[in-house]
């Protein structure tokens, strides 16, 4: 510089330049999708400062149909790609997410590094590929490469921040290579423009173990007390974490947390309203009814709080307390512009969730009545949920019956009468019940629940329901009146028992007692160690459903009366436990035996074995050891048992036939066996 009233160097006053043709350098991307497939034929531009000064004209095309882009002739400046939004996500929004994800920790409350991070290497088929040919990779999301928010369906809210993991920055500034890494290739790997989705599959006449499991985890979140913006909110989990796409959704209870099992749709099929209701923070306040729901395009949810154990208080306890039964007055659900008749059902109601259903209808009516049966229109509808949740889930599934919603239900209190549920056919319910959890055994009908003890033994009141369906059931309505039932078909989560058999002495004095004078009798001696959990759905093969029935009654009227009264006290109709069955009804209790299977369904050959496989193996090597030593009856019972078992994994059919099905199944297993979340 010759003006010297603004020279600053005081050692050198000149500085030579080289005047003359420079060397100039070249640059390739490559975009492909996380399946490797390019992404072709799309408008892209670049620029770097010497294209900001005016010195050359921007540089932009399409891409090829490799998805690749050559620049040559660039002088060593860095150089910025930025591609137009709407293009780009349209073609972003159909590609598939791979199955296989990185899953990175989320960072604790006091943890300083990003929610959203740099990809791990190691997890990409693409990165691998690109390193061995001696390019360069980086995966990038839609909004490091896209110039401005892309347009969307329905909208993006104008003034809410764009989706946080999709869009990291907020200036849209671009994809800058620094010009000491020209000459080489880029492999970008781009993330689809994706959401995830819960897997539910709306079949009436099937059961499903991906409904199932899916359809508890909403159950457990129902009950979640957290602020909108705390993790495990329902607001956090649809409004956050099923727009993440680096973690599987997960749901938290307590100190343990659940992986959804979840597929990716695109962004435009995301969950896009979600609404939660509480009446004791109502204006003005009744009760203490708690749920939540929430819509996308293919589906509308519903879930329903139960008791909360952690907090339990007066309102509460007095829903679950009040058994009277009342007549049903509930209103059916029909569109706002008709109104609404009491529906014309016979029998009675529990009155105490009569009075929690109603008070949720009164505080959010115009939700409940008019929003949600306008969202239901051309999606389905699923309502779920534990305990009290299950049984006003119920309730409000018979004033939706016209929107046919399908019902999961799991440890719900009988709800109405016999003669009402008869009115109650037009939709699918299935119900779960753990082994010796006692809440599906109230309201307590004792007459009843006693015949059908007596017949059935500790099955009585779960699977004695089925069973004796125009048998034993049939003839003790008409003599007990009208008693509390249950309604929909049951999966009963059931630890299977088995005895060995031995021969009495035949010494006179121990004769049999049963006046037949034989010189010796049969007698339950000991119950075998192994006794592993079953899945049992009845419905999934009737005919095996009623051959164990008849095996439980026989075996159940083979024992002679002392066995009887001894391992079956009289007037006790449920499993031996009492009191401590209520540990069973827990929702984690659930879920850990609804995990187990699903996942024993996914992979039957899994090396090494889920603790509850290697368990249910070593229960068949021991009814081979000891068959026959056992009673005949109940090892027959127990091979329709086990047969019953092996059927409720065929039920998975349906998610692998479904699109991105397998992925989802595959993507579950990996994230499950990786960060243990799931209890064995």
């Amino acid at each position: 510089m010759k003006d010297r009233k603004h020279q600053t160097d005081i050692f050198c006053t000149y500085k030579p330049v080289a005047i003359g043709p420079q060397k100039t350098h070249w640059v390739e991307f490559q975009l492909v999708d996380e399946l490797g497939e390019p992404l072709a034929n799309l408008p892209w531009r670049v620029v770097n400062q010497a294209v900001r000064d005016g010195c050359v004209a921007e540089y932009s095309g399409s891409t090829d149909a490799q998805g690749v882009i050559r620049l040559e002739a660039l002088y060593p400046l860095d150089v910025t790609l930025l591609m137009p939004a709407t293009p780009l996500a349209e073609v972003l929004q159909q590609r598939r997410l791979r199955a296989v994800r990185p899953e990175p920790e989320r960072p604790a409350v006091s943890d300083s590094k990003p929610l959203y991070g740099v990809q791990r290497p190691g997890f990409s088929p693409v990165e691998t590929q690109a390193i061995e040919l001696g390019h360069a990779y980086h995966y990038l999301r839609i909004g490091q490469l896209c110039d401005q928010l892309p347009t969307f369906n329905p909208s993006w809210p104008e003034l809410a921040p764009a989706p946080a993991y999709h869009f990291p920055d907020a200036g849209f500034s671009g994809f800058t290579v620094p010009y000491e890494a020209l000459n080489t290739r880029h492999v970008l790997e781009v993330c689809p423009l994706r959401a995830w989705s819960l897997v539910l599959h709306h079949d009436e006449t099937q059961y499903s173990l991906a409904n199932a499991y899916n359809l508890g985890l909403m159950s457990i979140l129902s009950y979640s007390n957290e602020d909108i913006a705390q993790h495990g909110s329902p607001d956090e989990f649809f409004g956050r974490q099923c727009l993440d796409l680096s973690r599987t959704p997960r749901v938290w209870d307590g100190g343990k947390n659940w992986a959804c099992l979840v597929t990716d749709v695109p962004f435009d099929g995301r969950y896009i309203t979600w609404t939660r209701m509480n009446t004791a923070t109502a204006v003005p306040p009744e009760g203490d009814t708690q749920l939540f729901t929430v819509s996308n395009p293919a589906h509308v949810l519903v879930a329903w709080r139960g008791t909360d154990f952690d907090r339990i208080h007066a309102p509460d306890l007095a829903t679950d307390l009040t058994f009277r039964p009342v007549e049903p007055l509930l209103k059916a659900g029909c569109a706002p512009s008709v109104t609404c008749a009491d529906m014309a059902l016979e029998g009675r109601v529990h009155l105490g969730f009569q009075r929690a259903f109603k008070a949720a209808m009164k505080c959010y009516a115009g939700h409940l009545t008019q929003d949600l049966p306008q969202s239901i229109e051309g999606r389905k509808l699923y309502i779920c949920g534990h305990s009290l949740g299950g049984a006003l889930g119920l309730i409000h599934a018979a004033t939706l019956k016209n929107y046919r919603p399908l019902l999961y239900t799991y440890g719900m209190p009988r709800t109405f009468t016999i003669n009402a549920l008869k009115g109650l056919t037009e939709f699918a319910h299935f119900r779960h019940v753990n082994d010796t959890d006692t809440i599906p055994s109230v309201p307590p009908e004792a007459d009843l629940d006693n015949e059908l003890y007596r017949l059935y033994g500790p099955l009585g009141t779960t699977l004695g329901f089925t069973w004796s369906m125009g048998q034993a059931l049939a003839t003790n309505v008409v003599k007990f009146g009208d008693p509390y039932g249950h309604h929909g078909e049951i999966a009963m989560l059931y630890r299977v028992d088995q005895h060995m058999q031995s021969r009495g002495s035949s010494y006179p004095a121990y004769r049999s007692k049963d006046g037949l004078g034989a010189p010796y009798y049969n007698t339950i001696k000991t119950r075998l160690p192994e006794r592993p959990n079953l899945y049992l759905v009845p419905s999934l093969n009737k005919a095996e459903s009623e051959m164990a029935g008849q095996s439980q009654l026989n075996f159940i009227g083979g024992l002679d009366p002392n066995t009887l009264n001894r391992i079956f006290v009289e007037n006790k109709n449920m499993k031996p436990g009492g009191l401590l069955g209520i540990g069973n009804h827990m929702m984690g209790q659930y879920m850990m035996h609804i995990s187990n299977r699903l996942r024993a369904a996914i992979e039957p050959k899994r090396k090494p074995p889920l603790a509850a496989q290697a368990e249910i193996e070593r229960f068949k090597q021991q009814m081979e050891k000891h068959g026959s030593t056992s009673p005949k009856d109940e090892h027959k019972r127990n091979c329709w048992f086990l047969s019953m078992h092996e059927k409720v994994g065929a039920t998975l059919k349906v998610t692998k036939e479904m699109e991105g099905g397998m992925v989802a199944l595959q993507r579950f297993d990996a994230v499950a066996s990786l960060s243990g979340a799931l209890n064995e």
